[in-house]
């Protein structure tokens, strides 16, 4: 088997110390399918899947565990008991 390569990409910080960047939930959510579009199109070769595989695992683990759900209506205390008679 071949050795997998690690690659460190190195990324300077701010030049405006003051200035805040960050990544929104939907910015995931971009990253996920990205990775799926590139996958189904083949760009990523067979001893990369499965580092590409985990990868985009995480990222799907995350969004659901980031998701907010959605509240569910507030029962009518009227419709229940006119259904109990």
């Amino acid at each position: 088997m071949a050795e997998e390569e690690t690659k460190t990409v190195e990324v300077e910080a701010p030049k405006d110390a003051g200035e805040m960047v960050g990544l929104a939930l939907q910015d995931i959510v971009l990253s996920a399918n990205i990775i799926d579009l590139a996958t189904q199109r083949g760009a990523f070769k067979a001893a990369e899947a499965g580092q590409v595989g985990a990868c985009f695992e995480k990222l799907v683990a995350f969004i659901k565990a980031n998701t907010p759900q959605p509240e569910e209506a507030p029962a009518d205390d009227n419709a229940v008991a006119s259904q109990e008679k």
